[in-house]
């Protein structure tokens, strides 16, 4: 198995943890390889020299029936596209595991005719594409109707049910929380904006929002609404610091412009949290609107205040709203479950269980 370094940051990372922690590398016996690393460009290129070098010993040395690539878009997918190629070459057939709800818009508008072909290529070689939701699956599918598409969803631990539910936050202690790259895709900056307009109705209102990115640029956007010291940037969160966060929170909200299956959302749902986000990608697979979540159009700031107004008004509709969310996860969205469709998968390429 390839793909970006376990202890790193990160949904992909989170997707490939959770499925180690619930015993993939016991019922399996699997060799991982880290291709990247989160640091300089300089760290990055390294890693995915020192990756590949590895990829190719281990193609020589082991004996090893199926390699399971996991990508995202971009430089992710030109690294892993190598050892697509490597596998090719050693004459060992490879899932693509595509992770990236930019994936469309990658290969449409951000690659020339070559490109467009050579990911064609790499779909149609793989024994397997694996995407995280079915719409990804018809999506994928335009890109390369040859390719064999099916479908794992992404999955999350359950928390104690003790410890989750909307927080009870004391009345001058509301917070919002975002969790994610704090960059333009996810919406953060409509995030900001849609704070600032509630924030006079609801004044002692709190927005966190943890992750990496264009830190100071959000910075200076809430300033410059008037909201700066309202409006936190803390930086990656740690397990602990999240779960803290989860804790705490009064409602999770993700404004994404494109998904593929957002870890975070889930982990918020299993937390028992209302959520509002956005009708993209695999999104649509975990929340139904008004049923266990809040969905609205992604760009606009007029409803997701209006969304975020709604339910900071009505804490029994958070309350079924969070309690909902959880039952989605929990009927469909566990490590257990993920596992045992990974496992299925495996056996359709000739990769059978230890156990």
């Amino acid at each position: 198995m390839v793909g970006t370094d376990l202890d790193g940051k990160g949904g992909i990372r989170a997707a490939i943890r959770g499925l180690v922690d619930v015993g993939l590398f016991q019922r399996f016996n699997v060799t991982y390889v880290a291709t990247h690393r989160y640091g300089s460009l300089w760290g990055k290129m390294t890693s995915a020299l020192g990756g590949w070098l590895k990829v190719a010993y281990y193609l020589c040395r082991l004996d090893a029936p199926l390699v399971h690539v996991q990508a995202s878009c971009r430089a992710s997918f030109w690294r892993k596209s190598v050892v697509c190629f490597m596998a090719r070459v050693a004459r060992r057939p490879y899932i693509l595991h595509v992770h990236s709800g930019e994936f469309i818009d990658f290969y449409r508008s951000e690659c020339g005719p070559l490109g467009r072909y050579m990911i064609r290529r790499v779909f149609a070689n793989a024994r397997l594409v694996i995407a995280l939701s079915e719409p990804w699956r018809e999506r994928l599918l335009e890109i390369c109707p040859a390719a064999n598409v099916d479908v794992l969803s992404n999955s999350v631990a359950l928390p104690d049910a003790a410890t989750t539910g909307a927080a009870e936050a004391a009345p001058q202690a509301p917070t919002l929380l975002y969790l994610g790259f704090i960059k333009h895709a996810k919406g953060t900056d409509d995030l900001v904006r849609a704070f600032a307009r509630i924030a006079g109705k609801f004044p002692t209102l709190e927005l966190l929002c943890g992750g990496t990115g264009s830190l100071e640029e959000m910075r200076q956007l809430a300033a410059s609404l008037g909201v700066g010291d309202r409006v936190s940037f803390p930086g990656w969160l740690g397990p602990e610091r999240k779960r803290e966060a989860m804790r705490n929170a009064t409602i999770f909200i993700l404004p994404s412009y494109a998904e593929g299956m957002p870890m975070s959302l889930m982990e918020a749902m299993a937390w028992g949290l209302p959520t509002i986000a956005t009708p993209v990608g695999g999104i649509l697979q975990m929340v139904t609107h008004q049923k266990n979540g809040w969905l609205v159009p992604p760009g606009d700031i007029d409803a997701l205040a209006a969304a975020i107004a709604r339910l900071l008004s009505d804490a029994r509709l958070r309350e079924q709203l969070g309690a909902a969310a959880r039952h989605t996860v929990e009927t469909g969205f566990t490590r257990e479950a993920a596992l045992a469709r990974l496992s299925q998968l495996y056996r359709r390429c000739g990769i059978e269980s230890r156990a």
